[in-house]
């Protein structure tokens, strides 16, 4: 019976690679107890995933932390590091700032926009975003004055 579970674990997993690992999810943080941290920042956690044989990041929800959004869930620990490193470069100030980023629709466009847009700054994402509680933080000013010095 444990062979049969393992196997639905396994093909579920594999299925959810071929479909859009990108894919923004709402989960309970609770799921991943016996998963392994990888990487850590912010709220932002790399999980490797050892039932799945995947790397999922996930971001904890800042206002109710036994809940999250799982960012992507990819098969190979080298891509999963570098898109780790990209989303906790830039995620911090949107969730520091606006609870309308803790949905997943509005996620799943930031992420996109990340991932599409690699050399944009917050405040590019902020600006394509138009949430305006972001152009509160620290960050979006810092680089809105960059760009204003850079003009």
């Amino acid at each position: 019976m444990q062979f049969f579970g393992r196997l639905v674990n396994t093909l579920s997993g594999v299925t959810n690679l071929f479909s859009n690992p990108f894919r923004v999810k709402e989960v309970a943080v609770a799921d991943y107890t016996s998963s392994d941290r990888v990487r850590e920042e912010g709220q932002l956690i790399l999980f490797q995933n050892t039932p799945n044989r995947t790397w999922d990041c996930v971001l904890v929800n800042p206002r109710s932390p036994q809940s999250g959004f799982r960012l992507f869930q990819l098969g190979l620990e080298a891509d999963a590091l570098v898109n780790f490193q990209q989303y906790s470069s830039q995620l911090l100030p949107f969730y520091e700032s606006s609870p309308q980023v803790l949905h997943t629709e509005v996620l799943q466009h930031l992420t996109d926009l990340i991932r599409n847009h690699p050399s944009w700054s917050v405040a590019h994402l902020a600006v394509e975003l138009g949430i305006r509680e972001c152009f509160h933080h620290s960050r979006v000013i810092s680089s809105l004055e960059r760009m204003q010095w850079l003009a």
